[in-house]
């Protein structure tokens, strides 16, 4: 609230006149002219103000035309001791809630007050709704041109003048543009452990922390092609050195990540520029240096190459280990296999993935002689997975899948409800599907469709319903700091916990402490 008067008594009889702990957390600002009051209201952007119309300087009558000028939403009430038409004409046109005559009643004062103070929420809403419209409609647009330009990225679209405005919509000129692929070497641990599953959230801050990186470089677009596929244009802006200025900020923003959230990344960088018609050409080439990537660690490459070996070798035993519905024996056949490929001294992505394509390919001829469920969706292990810890433990939990859709998972309720149970006495630490996957021997897929069949809820609500119960508890009965009682509850960050708390809660952690222990 802003109290503008050039007289000291006025201003603190609207001060005392007021019972202001009615309207709920205010400041009170003051000034002495309408030069004071301006100054104030840019600065401050108060929600309602009292304001004279006589006073040196700038007087009110400039003031309020300031005010309608500039848009602000500050809610004005004229405080006179002249009633003079120019001025109330003046306040008419201000949009004034009310034109008050000195000596004012403490009742005209409040009656005021409560009618600005809904009229600047009214109006704070009603931007706020559109702010938010508006930002929805952006995004939507932004996942629109994402959706587009993928397409034609990964050649299953022509160049067209609707990609060529979308690629200006991104900010890419039409020559001149260098690309590199990213791929996430950890995406599924760090998305169901760092970022509780939410994949976009996962986006949102990868992304934040290359526009820091890339701000100072000039024109880049970062879009996803998948999960694991992600693509990094910029453009050279006629630089000599734009093959070297672009591997170098590559690398920077591949380093920020690992160091920031702890996403490793392989990079497959196209040595030429290309103009935007050639797009997919350069993105080729990207993908070829990517697929030559080695994925295994230097202590693992120092022995002599060997032949790859094949997953076809193993399909008698994958089949023995589906028919007998033994999960442990399902599992050391792929841990063994993968042990092979560790051992074989080199592993390139194109190797793995031809291992990927031919572990679907039984995976689907097992599922259609094993499954009961003939309508159930063909198993897979994604393309592009490049970690193999990450690949091995997917190929474990598809044939946990399979042994479960065939009724040999042994399960009668007791199984999920060791789940459960597991989940309320281990609440604070880093639970997610593929660890319970590794406890329990069922696939995580298994445990998800189960738990929600049981309980109708999903697992990582479930852990968050119980970490928030926990949470109110601390809250309401001990001092411990939020910080310390994020980190006993599982959540490496406080704000991350705050905002989680404040959604189930409608409060922040502090809130919630200041209440009444009672209440």
């Amino acid at each position: 609230m802003l109290i503008a008067d050039d007289e000291e008594h006025v201003r603190e009889g609207i001060e005392l006149a007021v019972d202001w702990a009615e309207f709920g957390p205010l400041e009170l600002l003051f000034a002495e002219d309408g030069q004071q009051a301006i100054e104030l209201i840019r600065a401050h952007k108060p929600a309602v103000l009292f304001c004279d119309m006589n006073m040196p300087g700038m007087d009110g009558m400039t003031l309020l035309n300031i005010i309608r000028e500039e848009g602000w939403n500050t809610q004005i009430i004229v405080v006179s001791g002249y009633d003079d038409f120019v001025y109330t004409r003046a306040t008419i046109k201000a949009n004034a809630v009310d034109y008050i005559l000195k000596p004012f009643r403490k009742q005209d004062l409040e009656q005021a007050l409560e009618r600005a103070i809904s009229a600047w929420r009214k109006l704070e809403n009603s931007q706020l709704h559109s702010w938010e419209t508006e930002n929805r409609l952006k995004r939507a647009d932004a996942i629109l041109y994402e959706q587009k330009l993928a397409m034609y990225f990964k050649g299953e679209a022509p160049f067209h003048d609707g990609i060529r405005t979308a690629l200006g919509k991104v900010g890419l000129a039409g020559s001149g543009i260098r690309a590199a692929m990213l791929l996430l070497r950890n995406r599924t641990e760090l998305v169901e452990r760092r970022f509780y599953g939410d994949a976009e959230l996962f986006f949102f801050a990868a992304n934040n922390i290359a526009q820091e990186i890339l701000r100072e470089y000039g024109a880049y677009y970062l879009c996803r092609l998948d999960d694991y596929q992600w693509l990094l244009l910029t453009v050279e802006g006629g630089r000599a050195d734009s093959a070297d200025r672009h591997k170098r900020y590559t690398g920077k923003v591949v380093s920020a990540w690992e160091s920031t959230v702890g996403f490793r990344t392989l990079t497959g960088i196209c040595e030429f520029a290309a103009d935007a018609d050639k797009l997919p050409a350069s993105i080729g080439a990207a993908r070829a240096a990517l697929l030559k990537c080695e994925l295994l660690s230097p202590a693992e490459t120092s022995r002599p190459v060997k032949e790859l070996p094949s997953l076809a070798d193993q399909s008698l035993l994958m089949r023995t280990a589906l028919k007998n519905a033994d999960k442990r024996y399902a599992a050391e056949i792929v841990r063994s296999f993968a042990e092979a490929l560790r051992q074989r001294g080199s592993l390139q992505l194109k190797d793995l993935q031809a291992c990927t394509i031919e572990a679907n390919l039984l995976l689907n001829q097992m599922r259609r002689v094993h499954s009961n469920e003939n309508d159930s969706a063909d198993l897979f292990i994604p393309l592009w997975i490049s970690d193999l810890k990450e690949w091995e433990n997917m190929l474990v939990g598809q044939l946990w899948s399979l042994i479960e859709e065939g009724g040999g998972d042994g399960f009668e309720g007791r199984g999920i409800q060791a789940v459960k149970d597991y989940i309320h006495r281990h609440f604070q630490e880093d639970i997610s599907l593929s660890a319970l996957s590794e406890r329990f021997h069922f696939s995580p897929q298994y445990i998800a469709k189960k738990f929600k069949e049981l309980y109708g809820t999903t697992v990582v609500t479930f852990l968050t319903e119980v970490r928030m119960e926990k949470a109110r508890s601390l809250l309401r009965h001990t001092d411990i700091p939020v910080a310390e009682l994020a980190q006993q509850l599982g959540y490496a960050d406080e704000n991350y916990f705050g905002k989680v708390f404040k959604k189930h809660t409608g409060l922040s952690p502090l809130q919630f402490r200041k209440q009444p222990r009672d209440s």
